[in-house]
This record gives structure tokens, sequence and C-alpha cells, in this order.
């Protein structure tokens, strides 16, 4: 078991996601963990997450912000407190439609975020 405050861990980024940045919570690379892994995405006023699909489920926690929730066939407004289930390589994506950044809690049934395989739509 262990205890993290959010605000105590660092962001992350790469050129492969700019301008998104993120912080791994429970993540096996960093902590003590199996089985589960956790993070915080942000993403800036009128920036995306482009739509994409993946192997595991997902599951979204909107902290702050409003933008939309991208998926296959449409898109469905997303705001603070909103909670998003998806499915095995269901595609997906989200974009900040507001005036602050749009931050979004995620959790996988993986033992850390790099094992899961982003696979963007062109």
């Amino acid at each position: 078991m262990f205890v993290t405050n959010v605000k105590d861990v660092e962001w992350n980024s790469n050129e492969n996601y700019n301008p998104l940045r993120w912080k791994l919570l429970v993540d096996s690379k960093l902590v003590s963990s199996s089985g589960i892994s956790c993070g915080i995405l942000e993403i800036p006023t009128q920036s995306s997450l482009e739509l994409h699909h993946h192997l595991p489920q997902e599951i979204y926690l909107i902290r702050s912000g409003e933008g939309l929730l991208l998926k296959k066939g449409g898109e469905e407004r997303i705001f603070e407190n909103t909670v998003v289930y998806i499915n095995q390589e269901e595609p997906h994506g989200l974009k900040n439609t507001g005036n602050c950044p749009l931050e979004v809690l995620w959790i996988f049934p993986t033992n850390c975020w790099e094992e899961v395989k982003y696979n963007f739509y062109t």
C-alpha cells in the first residue's frame, strides 16, 4: 500500500503528445503496484487527444474543465465529475472546448501506462 498526493507528482511530456502532459500516479515502473495503473492527463485549451484505440478498457474521470468525448459516430459533452467507461479497442479521444485546461484521471487494468499501445487514426 502507498499514498501519493497528486500535487507531489511531476508532470511528464514528450514531443509525440505535445502539448499534452500527464502525471503517473499508480504505475509499476515507479511504485510497488501491479494489475492497475492510473494517471492524470492535462489537455490545454483548444487542444485534443486525437481519436485512437487500444487493447485495454479504460475509465476516465473528468477532474476539471469541459470538452468533448470523441467517439465513433459523434461527440458527447463532458465536464467536471463526468465518468466515462471505454471498452477494449473502442475508438475515443478528447477535445478541450473550455477556457481552462481539461484534466482527466485515467485508469487502466495494466501494470503501467507504458504497456498501453495507442493506435491513432489518420
